[in-house]
């Protein structure tokens, strides 16, 4: 992927959190061959990442995993629309965006290492669906007061779904990660820009807004605008 220097993460922001925040990734096999699979970024005790994530058996693709093949992983991750109508210099409508690429070999999971990455990934995903203040005001009709929970009917569920698909970890040999968010405007465009994406309904917008307020712009304001 090509990636302008300019384009670099916020600080206290990287490739992981953007798989935590965005988890449906691709999955390219060598014979450009991929599927969408939700995986999660696993820290490490010594501070490195293994992408964790499971595959049907019947997918072409669990083939290659389980031979060891280098596999490539798009998270594609935000992206939102940038109205030249916002600048305060000339300029093109472009997009800003965030995706990772990493590349490596899976090494396959046992039974009991694959239930306990589908628990997490349930738990990841639960956690993050809930209102950050819910009440009996916030909660959707039907809904409980927490995070679903595993009962019998869901374990037995599980314990099917265990026969049919299998699990990997991939140590990524490479990580790209491109982070477009306004470095390449003049300084005094980045707030503003942001804060028109705060304003837009989509999700996306406001997660790209709140990272631009924390841009830093490595560039001179007279400086023409440059984009790419």
């Amino acid at each position: 992927m090509l990636i302008n220097p300019l384009y670099q993460p916020v600080a206290g922001h990287d490739f992981a959190d953007l798989i935590a925040d965005y988890p449906l990734g691709i999955i390219v096999g060598s014979e450009l061959v991929a599927t969408h699979m939700p995986m999660l970024a696993v820290r490490e005790p010594d501070g490195s990442v293994v992408v964790e994530g499971h595959i049907p058996l019947a997918d072409p693709l669990h083939t290659v995993l389980a031979a060891g093949r280098e596999v490539l992983l798009i998270f594609p991750g935000p992206s939102a629309y940038i109205s030249p109508d916002w600048y305060t210099h000339a300029g093109l409508p472009t997009y800003d965006f965030e995706p990772v690429h990493i590349r490596g070999q899976a090494t396959m999971m046992d039974q009991p290492a694959l239930e306990d990455h589908l628990r997490r990934l349930i738990d990841h995903h639960e956690n993050r669906v809930r209102p950050r203040q819910e009440g009996p005001d916030t909660a959707a009709p039907g809904s409980s007061s927490g995070p679903w929970r595993m009962n019998d009917s869901a374990e037995d569920s599980m314990h099917r779904l265990l026969r049919v698909i299998a699990g990997f970890r991939l140590r990524p040999r490479s990580v790209e990660f491109k982070s477009k968010i306004g470095q390449n405007r003049p300084a005094d465009e980045v707030p503003i820009t942001a804060q028109h994406l705060s304003l837009m309904r989509h999700p996306d917008a406001r997660y790209l807004a709140d990272l631009m307020k924390r841009v830093t712009v490595p560039r001179d304001d007279t400086d023409p605008p440059t984009d790419g």
